[in-house]
């Protein structure tokens, strides 16, 4: 996308699904990557498949649940770059259990991942951020971060939270921009690594989840927005109608969610 040529990019869950889309996007443009996960042999994989003489591509070992973990990942970051241009927080995991049924280590690690720990990290890199011209953040939560949804309570509460920390950031002055972005069903395996009510995962991938929006189409729009710097990016079909009617008309919202298969 040549909207962000010779841009500096750093992805978090750069490797597989959203991210790795974002990423094999970003590479189509000369521009500098950064990508981000536990899984570094997949990391690994995916800079000797893209990087070109164009695109330089660096492997940063993370694992959002671990604080020292983000420490070591943003001194190895901040010996090869001096700024960011644009931080992509998409580095996430999901549930799939009953909220009276869950264990407080389940609701607790979620929570960690897709709140605490993305925060943790965007703390770390706001300096190198700061220091770009117009830098940027892309905060993927979901459409569960707009309204509560069946088995998903910590995820849900976890994207709320996130929802309203970059909300708060959008109206701070001297702050990067930022994209909040809730994606629906999105077809890639984040329902096999789903965590149960006893944190053993899911490993099933749901049949919303299978036929939903292309994580390229997903990825696209993404950048597009991110690109036009959009406050707020939907991506879905009928989940973004079940949106607008929790905003307009909760009863009715109640009755469709409760009888809509979550999974």
């Amino acid at each position: 996308m040549a909207h962000y040529a010779g841009k500096t990019v750093l992805v978090t869950g750069a490797s597989s699904g959203i991210g790795e889309a974002m990423v094999r996007n970003l590479a189509a443009s000369p521009c500098t990557i950064f990508i981000g996960a536990r899984s570094k042999d997949k990391l690994q994989s995916l800079k000797n498949e893209l990087e070109t003489n164009d695109v330089k591509i660096h492997v940063i070992s993370m694992d959002l649940a671990d604080s020292k973990s983000l420490i070591d990942a943003f001194n190895e970051l901040s010996r090869k770059t001096d700024h960011l241009d644009l931080l992509i927080n998409n580095g996430g995991i999901s549930q799939r259990g009953l909220a009276k049924d869950t264990e407080f280590s389940v609701v607790n690690k979620i929570m960690q991942v897709n709140f605490l720990g993305t925060i943790e990290w965007t703390t770390h890199c706001m300096p190198l951020l700061l220091k770009a011209d117009k830098s940027h953040i892309v905060a993927i939560s979901s459409v569960v971060g707009e309204y509560g949804f069946p088995l998903r309570s910590a995820y849900a509460a976890s994207k709320h939270a996130l929802k309203g920390y970059f909300q708060s950031m959008q109206l701070e002055p001297d702050s990067p921009s930022v994209s909040i972005v809730s994606p629906g069903r999105i077809t890639t395996n984040i329902s096999l690594n789903a965590l149960t009510s006893d944190g053993r995962k899911h490993g099933e991938i749901d049949a919303g989840q299978a036929g939903g929006i292309s994580s390229e189409k997903a990825a696209e729009k993404i950048l597009r927005g991110a690109a036009k710097r959009k406050n707020n990016i939907f991506i879905g079909s009928g989940e973004i109608v079940l949106l607008y009617i929790s905003r307009y008309l909760p009863p009715l919202y109640r009755r469709i969610a409760k009888n809509i298969s979550p999974n």
